[in-house]
């Protein structure tokens, strides 16, 4: 009988500690999840907050330019890198006037060396560090993180900056890096992007500021993704206008069916000094002829 007794408490104990745990289960898992298809998974908790205006889409975009130059004849495998050193090569990075911080950079030294990794500072500045001995400058490399979080929407300035001239780094003379120069682009407006041989195609671009004069370049490609094409002008006998467009027709230009076609456009002041660019695509088209 004692036994039985025993056998029954046991049995009685362990159900109900299984009784308490489905209800703790149920309580921590199975309610929640009942409420939240109930009331919806998206219910505002206590830390969020309804708005009632709809936010603007974010166009922090993405640099545009140019993450790498090189001189001809500099070997792109960029397979060494120089030391560093007790010299400096100091240098300076500017977006439409106003410094960049925290952009990472290199540069291509004596036709075959890159120099260690260096970030501009508050004020814009850079400073790579290098052994002493004579340098030249034959391009630059930026790290495309920072450039696309530091210089969204832009390109890096049409004169390029840097130069093969010679300088000596010593003990109290540092060198001259590039003196790296950023920019809007000029903004295409691109009403059609298809048109018969017989269409009237006229090319169209925003206004930039400063600008008194534009030139255009037209590229021609049998594949819409490649990244070949041919120049339709001679560099040095580009359309040039004072407006913000040219009409084909006016041009000696024979445009053929089933290619595509890419427009660039730079600009000068009145002193005739660059100022800015369209965007290089090198893939894709601006439009095409049926």
């Amino acid at each position: 009988m004692l036994k039985k007794l025993l056998d029954g408490l046991v049995f009685g104990t362990g159900f109900g500690i299984a009784f308490v745990a489905i209800w703790v289960i149920a309580f921590y898992f199975v309610v929640p999840n009942i409420l939240g298809n109930q009331f919806g998974s998206g219910a505002i908790g206590s830390s969020e907050k309804e708005v009632n205006t709809v936010p603007e889409i974010s166009v922090a975009g993405r640099y545009l330019g140019s993450h790498a130059s090189y001189s001809r004849g500099f070997p792109r495998e960029k397979n060494e890198v120089l030391t560093t050193g007790p010299g400096q090569i100091i240098g300076s990075a500017l977006a439409n006037g106003k410094p960049v911080k925290g952009l990472r950079l290199r540069l291509a030294l004596n036709g075959s060396v890159m120099s260690q990794w260096a970030i501009t500072n508050a004020i814009g500045k850079y400073q790579v560090n290098v052994p002493y001995g004579k340098y030249a400058v034959d391009g630059f490399e930026l790290d495309h993180n920072t450039a696309d979080r530091y210089l969204p929407n832009k390109i890096i300035h049409p004169q390029r900056a840097h130069t093969k001239n010679a300088f000596e780094v010593s003990d109290g003379n540092s060198g001259n890096g590039i003196n790296f120069k950023f920019v809007d682009p000029i903004s295409k407006k691109v009403m059609k992007n298809k048109y018969s041989v017989v269409d009237n195609v006229v090319l169209e671009w925003e206004p930039y500021p400063n600008a008194t004069e534009y030139s255009v370049q037209l590229y021609e490609k049998t594949d819409s993704q490649t990244w070949k094409s041919t120049s339709l002008f001679d560099w040095n006998d580009r359309p040039t206008v004072t407006d913000t467009h040219i009409n084909l027709k006016e041009f000696d230009v024979q445009l053929e069916s089933g290619h595509f076609y890419v427009y660039e456009v730079s600009a000068v002041d009145k002193d005739r000094k660059m100022l800015s660019e369209t965007h290089r695509k090198h893939t894709g088209y601006d439009f095409e002829i049926l």
